[in-house]
């Protein structure tokens, strides 16, 4: 007789299908966020030539090569001859990659996001499921698969090219595979006289100590910051062990052997046995990280960066339910203690209070492998209150409630923000960069234009997507990238209309010596706003608004662009 399903697992079948449908309508959307030209180029580059040269020093190889995989099928021009290439220029190197090859840009791109977005979230699930059931009960497995499926951070992230998505992947899967090795039962079998016992499970002690050790190889190879991962699950057997001790520390350190022979034996065979590569790699990625970058955070600019950035990304960037469920998970877990319970606490505290200390805060999705275990605790949380009279239909409003929440900013999942922070709209006055405008967003804008008869637009963007393969007729103001945009041949002079599109990044001056630059706009309200991103400014009778465009043109040195505007101004 078939098995009956659970209510509760087709709820989160359910989710799952619309997690998959919210991240291929992310994908369709978004244009190429900054870093995605540099990610896969490289990564086909590796898969190539066979060398590792291009971003090697930014990020370990595996990510981008598993991206660029399906890339390869297409037969792609590689460029390894051109001169960005061997000057190791992979910003260069990626824009030509991407726009200048006998593909279009949308199929190269899309096809390695569609690729890394289902692997990513079928291991995610699958770790979640693994060890939300086994820790706690099927319900609230399905609960935190729920949870995990609403989060914008996934929907967004997940589907782009990436290393952020690896190293939240694998960090939670090493720890899920670490408790499931303390998890075995090792009592002794009964042996005959004068002959030794053996432990009843060292066959599943041997094998979940070598999974869990590729599982962290794994994400030593996709992102520099998972090196702490080794030593915290060594730390955490042997402080298990020695709290409730099931196994003689020779044993145990057999297994930690294992372990680690496991995790760099992955580290070795990715890197070509070349583990000095790696070493130079983590070096110069912990060297360029203590020296800070520009940030803005709720008004505030900084160098160095601020204690309480990533609080405040986690409370204004994470949907209620998920943030409260998981303060209520932690809480029932130290009220109802198992030694169990430290596996699903400590390492999102250990991760969460590291990246406090970080003087490089551009994203979220830096504390991206914290959200797993986030979704795990409010899944924890709304178990226990299915049990309570009333339960099952408040938890159920309050997961109706959080579906709409996310829905709601469909299909610009990147931009999320819960409704506390004013929701998305509001967002660029809290954070911007890659927590809401990461460039992607330049479909958008062309779209609106399209509207409007396709005029010129004045363009101050942030990233590095070609305006001109969306259609789009530029002029440069302020572009921040790390290429070169140049303009179409649109003409200040030749505007009917003066229109202005300024990135979310770029109006709140986060890389500019002058922070000011564009906070004259922040009192006009735009005619547009493309995915929450990109505002499109119409100053055509504005005439004070045209003289302070025309001073930034003054400002570049391009006086013939700023006498026009000051003529159309009446100056």
């Amino acid at each position: 007789m078939a098995k009956k399903i659970s209510p509760l697992a087709l709820l989160a079948a359910a989710a799952l299908a619309f997690h998959l449908f919210a991240g291929f309508s992310f994908i369709r959307s978004s244009a190429a966020t900054y870093d995605e030209t540099v990610h896969l180029s490289s990564g086909f580059s590796y898969l190539y030539t066979g060398r590792y040269v291009m971003n090697i020093m930014d990020h370990p190889p595996f990510s981008e090569m598993l991206s660029a995989l399906p890339v390869m099928a297409l037969r792609p021009r590689s460029f390894t001859s051109h001169p960005y290439f061997a000057n190791f220029q992979p910003y260069h190197y990626g824009d030509l990659f991407l726009y200048q090859n006998t593909l279009s840009a949308v199929r190269l791109l899309d096809t390695a996001r569609v690729f890394t977005f289902l692997i990513w979230t079928a291991l995610l699930a699958w770790f979640i499921w693994l060890f939300a059931s086994r820790l706690e009960s099927a319900p609230a497995a399905a609960i935190s698969l729920i949870v995990f499926s609403f989060m914008p951070v996934f929907i967004s992230n997940d589907a782009l090219v990436s290393t952020d998505s690896a190293s939240a992947v694998f960090y939670f899967g090493s720890f899920a595979l670490g408790w499931l090795f303390t998890s075995v039962n090792v009592s002794r079998k009964e042996g005959k006289a004068g002959k030794k016992t053996v432990p009843e499970g060292a066959g599943k002690l041997r094998l979940r100590a070598a999974l869990a050790g590729a599982v962290s190889g794994l994400a030593l190879v996709s992102k520099f910051s998972m090196f702490i991962i080794p030593p915290m699950v060594a730390c955490f057997w042997m402080a298990d062990n020695y709290f409730w001790p099931r196994l003689k520390f020779s044993k145990l350190s057999g297994y930690i052997l294992l372990y680690l022979a496991s995790c760099l034996l992955v580290v070795a065979l990715v890197y070509k046995f070349n583990l000095g590569l790696y070493w130079d790699g983590l070096s110069a990625t912990l060297n360029r990280l203590d020296s800070g970058r520009s940030s803005f955070v709720m008004g505030r600019h900084t160098l160095k960066g601020v204690w309480w950035y990533f609080p405040a990304a986690l409370a204004v960037k994470t949907p209620l339910l998920a943030l409260l469920g998981a303060f209520a998970g932690a809480w029932l877990a130290i009220k109802n203690f198992r030694r169990d319970y430290l596996w699903l606490i400590l390492p999102p505290v250990i991760f969460f209070a590291a990246s406090m200390t970080a003087k490089v805060q551009i994203g979220y999705r830096h504390i991206m492998p914290i959200m797993p275990f986030i979704a795990v605790l409010a899944g924890v949380a709304l178990a226990r209150l299915l049990k309570v009279r009333f339960g099952a239909w408040l938890a159920a409003g309050l997961l109706a409630f959080n579906a709409v929440s996310v829905a709601r900013v469909h299909p610009y999942y990147l931009a999320y923000f819960n409704e506390p922070a004013g929701g998305p709209a509001n967002g660029y006055k809290l954070f911007v960069d890659s927590n809401l405008d990461w460039g992607q967003d330049l479909g958008g804008v062309a779209e609106y234009l399209k509207s409007r008869g396709n005029p010129p637009v004045i363009l101050s963007y942030f990233g590095v997507a070609k305006p001109e393969s969306y259609g789009i007729g530029y002029v440069p103001l302020g572009i921040v990238s790390n290429v070169e945009f140049t303009g179409t041949g649109a003409q200040v002079c030749a505007m009917k209309e003066v229109l202005l599109a300024v990135s979310a990044t770029n109006l709140q001056g986060t890389y500019y010596p002058d922070k000011d630059t564009f906070s004259w706009l922040k009192a006009r309200k735009p005619a547009f706003v493309a995915g929450y991103s990109i505002f499109v400014y119409d100053l055509t009778a504005d005439r004070e608004g045209l003289g302070r465009l025309a001073a930034l043109f003054d400002r570049e040195g391009r006086n013939a662009e700023a006498d026009c505007l000051y003529a159309k101004a009446g100056k």
